[in-house]
């Protein structure tokens, strides 16, 4: 479980299943045989707990169990490290589940082991407290019955406290800020710091460089290369240390203590602080620099808190590609345009150096130049795409430099977009999955899951929402992998009601991993529910023939694709769909 702390940074409990079911044992008196079989008739350990707690008999209640103790006691377990920390962490568990009453063993427990089961997310909790502030703060204006546009001034309300969120994802700062302010809260109310990371700006799909180029006409715009690495948010705080975040804002700076080194040696004396947005790339130092794939990246050590990797222990060398700055000197930069962005990025960081600390290979197209008809901007763009291929990259980036040109945490625009293959037929990217359920395999599959059911996600209404079957690009040893980590707390004993789909697996699966999955072409189905009445009335879209590319570790699963990027792709794919037939 994560939770935010006071000192600013996201906190690991670090316990499993089986610490709490030792826990369990002893604050109940119920054997583990016992906790077994309830556990395989109930599916869901936070039941198990709850009947293990009404067949107690005490003869007292406990006193109340606080919410500032139970942080308190959170925090505890959190710091809990070296030998004997397991055992010390069983112990508070047990004295927190001895305080326990009615329902709240339940639902302990279903925290202790990062599933609440109840289908919401971190956005419905930032939309109720921004009704409930907005509420609260405009009791005067419902008594005086000034009610117009209210429902308008919430919805504005409830997406300025997002934007504060993507912004500074620290509820100790903005939760006191929203209080005080009420109504007048926004969120230009709080500024970014560094240490904490905010939410990374997204890319919208495009069909190839031409769709990009109708987008982009009669505007300045750059194209970078996309890297296969690892997006990485470096930090440099006030205290002059450095700090790397990884996509989904985990803290990964002891992973790469070569990373570190590169940024003090490179960095300008008058750099103090900073927030950069980067991908790191595994490079091949003694090969010209030739760059590596994700997976060569991958096999490096992981390091461990507070403790980093050993720099001669490291056998893949990386290169830092930077590509944005958000934070500079104290100075948020994320309202100005891409232009003025970069040169704050060469002001602190110079021409860098090859093979260590470089900017993304870009090229830019001014406005006069950005015309649909202009033969040789598509010339330069077509061998500028080109040559990202032969450089081992996934494709481009096409990103506004004036126009709107400003850095829009967790948002994806029209002003960034990607383009990976320019197909003539069939899907023009892949998308990013979720695993929410599987069969049982067959014949050599026997043992093992396959295929899986794959979902997207609808921000709109929370939802999971089934796009295909999948089960051909896998390995043996990763259907090994899967069938030891869809176990226990990770498959859920029913379907739960934020999963939309006709399929009906063998089993269900909680939302856990993300996985790049590439088809053929979409098409409207009547089983599959991703992007329902976006496309079709009542029908969803699906991949044909899709397959696993691969697992994308640094991608939280209510960050995968969308319903609407699904919907945009169906819209723009070159094999056009009857969709009243439903093809």
């Amino acid at each position: 479980m994560k939770f935010i702390a006071r000192e600013k940074t996201l906190q690991e409990l670090n316990i499993g299943g089986s610490v709490v079911t030792a826990a369990l044992e002893e604050a109940c008196g119920v054997s583990r045989s016992k906790i077994t079989e309830m556990y395989n008739e109930l599916g869901d350990l936070g039941d198990v707990a709850l009947a293990c707690r009404q067949t107690q008999r005490l003869l007292a209640p406990p006193s109340p169990l606080l919410i500032k103790d139970l942080l308190s006691t959170l925090r505890k377990i959190s710091v809990q490290t070296g030998s004997g920390s397991t055992a010390r962490k069983r112990s508070l568990i047990v004295n927190l589940m001895r305080s326990c009453r009615e329902k709240e063993m339940k639902f302990l427990v279903r925290t202790l082991v990062r599933n609440l089961r109840i289908g919401a997310m971190l956005k419905t909790v930032l939309h109720a407290l921004a009704q409930a502030v907005f509420i609260s703060s405009s009791l005067k204006i419902y008594k005086e019955g000034m009610v117009e546009n209210l429902k308008e001034k919430l919805q504005n309300f409830s997406a300025s406290v997002l934007d504060a969120y993507n912004i500074l994802p620290n509820f100790d700062l903005i939760v006191p800020s929203l209080m005080g302010k009420g109504i007048e809260f926004s969120s230009s109310s709080l500024s970014m710091v560094s240490g904490i990371p905010i939410k990374p700006m997204l890319a919208k799909i495009t069909n190839g460089i031409s769709q990009a180029l109708k987008i982009f006409e009669n505007k300045a715009f750059t194209c970078e290369y996309k890297y296969d690495g690892q997006r990485a948010q470096i930090h440099k705080l006030a205290d002059g240390s450095v700090r790397v975040f990884s996509r989904n804002s985990d803290d990964t700076t002891s992973k790469f203590p070569d990373l570190i080194k590169i940024i003090n040696e490179l960095c300008k004396p008058a750099a103090s602080t900073f927030i950069l947005d980067a991908e790191v790339v595994a490079v091949d130092r003694k090969n010209n620099c030739r760059l590596m794939s994700f997976q060569e990246l991958s096999s490096r050590g992981r390091g461990s808190k507070g403790s980093l990797i050993a720099v001669d222990s490291i056998k893949v060398d990386i290169c830092v590609f930077v590509f944005d700055i958000m934070l500079a000197n104290g100075e948020q930069l994320l309202g100005l345009p891409l232009r003025r962005r970069r040169k704050y990025l060469k002001d602190l960081f110079g021409d860098g150096r090859l093979g260590y600390f470089e900017y993304a290979k870009e090229i830019t197209i001014e406005k006069d130049d950005a015309c649909l008809n202009c033969e040789s901007t598509l010339i330069k763009l077509n061998c500028f795409l080109g040559d990202a291929f032969q450089s081992s990259c996934e494709g481009i980036m096409v990103k506004s430099l004036d126009v709107d040109a400003g850095y829009f945490p967790s948002k994806r625009s029209d002003t960034w977009l990607k383009v990976k293959r320019d197909y003539l037929e069939g899907l023009n990217d892949s998308l990013d999955l979720v695993p929410i359920g599987a069969w049982h395999g067959n014949g050599r599959k026997v043992g093992w899951f396959s295929p899986f059911l794959m979902a997207c996600y609808n921000p709109d209404t929370e939802e999971f929402q089934s796009v295909c079957r999948v089960m051909s690009g896998f390995s043996d040893a990763f259907y090994v992998k899967m069938k030891e980590f869809f176990s226990g707390d990770n498959i859920l004993c029913k379907k739960p009601a934020y999963y939309q789909t006709a399929e009906v697996p063998d089993m269900w699966f909680v939302p856990q991993v993300v996985w790049e999955i590439r088809g053929a072409d979409l098409t409207v189905s009547p089983v599959h529910q991703a992007a329902v009445g976006l496309v079709h009335p009542s029908r969803g879209i699906s991949i044909r023939f899709p397959r696993f590319i691969r697992s994308v570790p640094d991608r939280n699963p209510d960050e995968c694709s969308t319903a609407t990027d699904i919907a945009e792709m169906f819209s723009s794919q070159t094999r056009k769909m009857d969709v009243a037939s439903g093809d």
